[in-house]
């Protein structure tokens, strides 16, 4: 504005009682360094609505109490001594003017108190605030917070929650001036009495959004067309930097920057240049919707002119609605990395652009399906391959979503009749999800036909890491040996370890399953531990939770299992597997009573597959604990079909054996027992886990079903060695509870203490050193049974 000698305009400002901390001290300093006859140039710098003028004011009202000479503007001349100049808006000052401002400040002749918005760039505000920081006297008002709002409110007669607190310093960007101007119209409509705002409040912020919005207009109706154009330009997210500006608004990039500086400084533009929502009606209705979209197209336009297009301006180019064919290239390439919400946005922009694009539905699909929308990707595999035939292009990575959601849905069949229909050709990137989904219903010679056109392709890297996991998991259920299954586990290591597309995409949480399960079978916690790193992130936990359990850690399993339920079925029967199994170690009856009941409707909703075998085990001998053996028969009967499909392979069926043992010798199900022992028998002439196994089992057997003194000796014959195997094959927890069996059926004091020792030695931390000679004390028997949690049937308890 022009320089006056006029009073009027610093009194007629609506006082916004500022906070009093730092705005009180600095004009108390002012007006004491004016009074005591020092030089003085101080700043109050601050958008509008800050406040500044209304400091300005105050200064001027202690200056007159006190008799000092006070010109509001340039002084007329004429004056005997130094005059205190109040300079309002001195970023409106022509450039001279300022100028000799200055010049007489240096002289002496005048002191000086200005208000300012913080434009960075311009050379004259810059000048102005450099002659004050030496006084210490630069004022930068913030815009305020909520607990400002909430403080002033209170000053004002209104009580607010502080939810509608910030409601209001959004809506009214921080604007102290503004602020108070709406909390003044609260209070007035409650007819000027106490207002106490509670939540929800529609009609208080409709209030505060009329008063906004006059204001926001008001303020906008005052500034310049290039200022407005860059304001414009904010609100669409166009990029602010000066070169984009002046593209974008046909100016150079000189005055560009200027524009910039005074957008900012209006107070619209809050950190890194986000524009005030508040101001978005305003603004259209004073620029117009025309002259916005023309800016935000010039924009995008000089934007892809640029060597690389980012995402962001894609995005804009997209809503821009402008046509180019690197737009939708851009959005995939940003979405492939991006967060899911993000993804959403860039993937649905793209669509826009060119609708029904495959490699954009593609993706869209895959992210719905990582953020566990299983129905909605499906749905759009489904459209997708309605109409295909197997050799279309493309067709085998939807083929791929769509067993990915089968999978999930706890549907193992559908899955591999998906990869049937594809071929035994699948692409390279496709093989190894296809043989997983086909092993795991059984399917030996389709995997094998994988493993054979696999060979024939060109050995890449990504191409033998798969080929690796492929000819390690078909190992498994060709001719067994103890050579060919380690060498198996090694393979799957080597080719998972090795990363790319091995251990990526929509199925890895499933081939990591599958390979953990094998390993685990294997008898090899390490392995299982090592291949868990190669899994996606949102895959580990439950992962990491079931080989916990496996290895007997219980206190570790409790703290690594989800507490909430997962969105695949698979994965949901795994996690309340892994609950059954918790409680059952723990003895705890009602915990292993909820996890059953809950369990039940996930069996009948989930097929039998191979990898999901140790979890259905975990039912088995749950439901023999509950004596709920008939409620799981049929489930039982389809895993020993699948396994006689394979042969009974060793590395599958021998802990599923081990499992029905245990489950028989609970049940007390002499003939079950019979039947398992001699499967276990039969695996182990070809495989040293099912060896392992089948020893501990037979002592396992002796020692729960065979009451005799000739079958406890016998047992505590072999509990040594056969807790050895146990452990050998990171069956730590049953390792324990079978020395703890032992230990309470033995006669012979020194037999039972060893016993126990060896209990406790396998339980790794409860180590306890048992006295020399002499029988079990009631203190070492409750160890025993600490060791030994009992869950027997109810009818034997």
């Amino acid at each position: 504005m022009t320089p006056t000698t006029s009073v009027s305009t610093i009194g007629d400002r609506p006082d916004p009682s500022p906070p009093v901390s730092r705005t009180a001290s600095w004009v108390t300093s002012v007006v004491d360094r004016a009074h005591r006859g020092h030089p003085l140039c101080a700043v109050a710098v601050g958008t509008p609505g800050s406040g500044r003028s209304a400091l300005l004011g105050a200064v001027h009202e202690q200056l007159r109490r006190r008799g000092l000479p006070v010109s509001v503007g340039l002084p007329a001349g004429g004056e005997t001594g130094p005059v205190f100049v109040l300079a309002d808006d001195m970023h409106l000052w022509p450039a001279p003017v300022i100028a000799t401002t200055l010049g007489m400040l240096d002289a002496g002749t005048i002191g000086l108190i200005a208000t300012t918005e913080p434009r960075e760039l311009d050379p004259n505000v810059r000048l102005l605030r450099d002659h004050a920081r030496p006084y210490g006297a630069v004022l930068e008002l913030e815009a305020l917070g909520t607990a400002d709002v909430l403080t002033r409110a209170a000053r004002a007669g209104v009580t607010l929650e502080p939810t509608m607190a910030s409601q209001i310093r959004r809506r009214c960007g921080g604007a102290q001036v503004l602020i108070d101007t709406a909390l003044a119209a609260i209070r007035n409509a409650a007819g000027g009495g106490p207002q106490i705002v509670g939540e929800p409040a529609a009609d208080v912020i409709a209030i505060v959004d009329q008063v906004a919005r006059e204001w926001h207009h008001r303020l906008l109706r005052g500034l310049d067309p290039l200022t407005l154009a860059v304001l414009a330009l904010a609100s669409v997210r166009a990029p602010l930097d000066p070169d984009s500006v002046a593209d974008a608004s046909g100016v150079d990039r000189a005055d560009a920057a200027g524009a910039i500086d005074r957008a900012r400084g209006c107070g619209l533009l809050r950190g890194s240049d986000v524009f005030v929502s508040a101001a978005t009606g305003p603004l259209r209705d004073v620029l117009g919707d025309r002259r916005i979209d023309e800016l935000r197209h010039n924009s995008v336009a000089a934007g892809l002119r640029a060597a690389e297009l980012t995402p962001d301006t894609a995005l804009l180019a997209a809503e821009a609605g402008v046509d180019d064919p690197r737009i939708v290239d851009a959005l995939l390439a940003g979405a492939a990395d991006a967060t899911a919400a993000r993804a959403v946005v860039l993937l649905r922009a793209a669509d826009r652009v060119e609708p029904g694009r495959d490699d954009v539905r593609l993706l869209m699909a895959q992210r719905a399906l990582s953020s566990g929308d299983l129905d909605g990707a499906g749905a759009v595999a489904d459209q997708r391959l309605e109409a295909a035939g197997p050799t279309d292009p493309g067709v085998q990575e939807w083929v791929e979503l769509a067993a990915t959601v089968a999978a999930h849905r706890g549907l193992a069949s559908h899955a591999a009749d998906l990869y049937r229909w594809l071929g035994s050709n699948p692409t390279s990137t496709q093989s190894l999800s296809a043989a997983v989904s086909l092993l795991a219903v059984g399917d030996r010679a389709a995997v094998t036909a994988i493993a054979e056109a696999d060979r024939g392709r060109a050995p890449v890297a990504s191409r033998a890491a798969r080929s690796m996991v492929v000819r390690g998991l078909l190992a498994t259920v060709g001719e067994a040996g103890d050579t060919i299954a380690g060498d198996a586990v090694d393979s799957v290591i080597r080719g998972l370890s090795a990363g790319g597309s091995a251990s990526r995409g929509p199925y890895a949480i499933r081939i990591l399953q599958a390979a953990v399960a094998m390993m685990l079978n294997h008898g090899d916690i390490a392995a299982a531990q090592t291949i868990r790193t190669a899994a996606p992130e949102s895959g580990r936990a439950l992962t990491d939770a079931e080989i916990a359990l496996t290895a007997g850690d219980l206190e570790a399993t409790a703290r690594l299992l989800p507490s909430d339920d997962p969105v695949a079925m698979s994965d949901r029967l795994r996690w309340q597997a892994i609950r059954l199994g918790l409680a059952r170690r723990q003895g705890d009856i009602p915990a292993l009573t909820a996890a059953w009941q809950h369990g039940l409707p996930l069996l009948a909703a989930t097929e039998v597959d191979l990898y999901l075998l140790r979890s259905l085990g975990e039912f088995w001998i749950g439901a023999a604990c509950l004596e709920q053996v008939p409620a799981i028969t049929r489930y039982v009967d389809a895993a020993d079909r699948l396994l006689a499909a394979l042969d009974n392979p060793p590395a599958w069926s021998a802990s599923w054996d081990f499992a029905g043992v245990q489950a028989a010798a609970i049940a007390r199900d002499d003939s079950a027992v019979a039947h398992r022992l001699a499967r276990l028998d039969r695996a182990a002439a070809q495989d040293r886990t099912a060896r392992l196994l089948a020893r501990s089992a037979h002592a396992w057997v002796s020692l729960t079903l065979d009451g005799t003194d000739a079958g406890a000796e016998t047992a505590a014959d072999e509990v040594p060695g056969s807790v050895d195997a146990l452990r050998s094959v990171g069956l730590h927890w049953e390792a324990a509870r079978l020395a703890g069996m032992a230990a309470l059926r033995a006669d012979d004091p020194s037999t039972a203490a060893g016993l126990l020792d060896t209990a406790r030695s396998a339980g790794e931390d409860r180590h306890r050193t048992p006295p020399a000679g002499g029988p079990l004390t009631e203190r070492e028997a409750e160890v025993a049974h600490e060791l030994l949690p009992r869950i027997d049937p109810p009818g034997n308890r």
